[in-house]
């Protein structure tokens, strides 16, 4: 995270709290949810039909904001879970109010962060609406290990990886079967390696390939 960002978010917060794996941390319509930053952990954000259906929009890694949305709102937006047991700090929303008046580059950057998690949701978009089953994987692979490389979270040549096929397919819009289907060939065709919760990339320059990626 950007080092005056921190700064501020150290001052301004008010407690630290934690959630087990599996815990709500904030549910569609809640009224005013404070602003959290992620100290540890993965988390996801999701909508749900009436009928349980469940689409993840994105997931949530150290150094993420969650709720700056409803800052704006007066409600959260999405819902939040954590996947692992996360560590959060509590910004009171009312610090934000003016925030850019009183601190405008913190507020930049506050802004540049939920850019970045545009970018995401923006990446999964295009892969729900034009990718196959197997160009969905192997791209939010890669962006998930960028996003991990950028918080210094690799390493070696690995990252944490604690999502189920479960998590996998609701993210990418396929089935169950399908996702467990298209990692293991992932994985047989030596593109990248899970095991014991982490995830290996064995050959970027494929992996690419496979996933699609716009041309710049």
């Amino acid at each position: 995270m950007d080092p005056e960002l921190l700064d501020y978010i150290q001052r301004r917060r008010v407690e630290d709290v934690a959630f087990a794996a599996g815990a709500r941390i904030m549910t569609e319509g809640d009224r005013n949810p404070p602003l959290y930053t992620v100290a540890s952990g993965w988390a996801m954000r999701f909508k749900m039909l009436q009928d349980g259906r469940r689409q993840i929009l994105s997931f949530i890694l150290p150094g993420d904001v969650i709720g700056f949305q409803a800052q704006f709102f007066e409600t959260a937006v999405t819902s939040i879970e954590a996947i692992t047991e996360v560590s959060l700090c509590v910004v009171p929303h009312q610090d934000i109010a003016g925030l850019y008046q009183e601190q405008p580059e913190v507020a930049f950057r506050f802004a540049a962060l939920t850019a970045d998690q545009k970018r995401v949701m923006e990446e999964q978009l295009l892969s729900l609406g034009q990718r196959t089953a197997l160009e969905r994987v192997a791209a939010l692979v890669l962006d998930l290990y960028g996003r991990a490389d950028a918080r210094d979270m690799v390493r070696g040549d690995s990252m944490p990886f604690p999502l189920t096929q479960q998590h996998l397919a609701d993210a990418l819009g396929i089935s169950l079967v399908h996702a467990n289907r298209t990692l293991k060939q992932l994985q047989r065709d030596g593109l990248f390696r899970i095991k014991g919760r982490r995830l290996q990339i064995l050959d970027a320059a494929a992996l690419e390939k496979a996933a699609q990626r716009p041309k710049a």
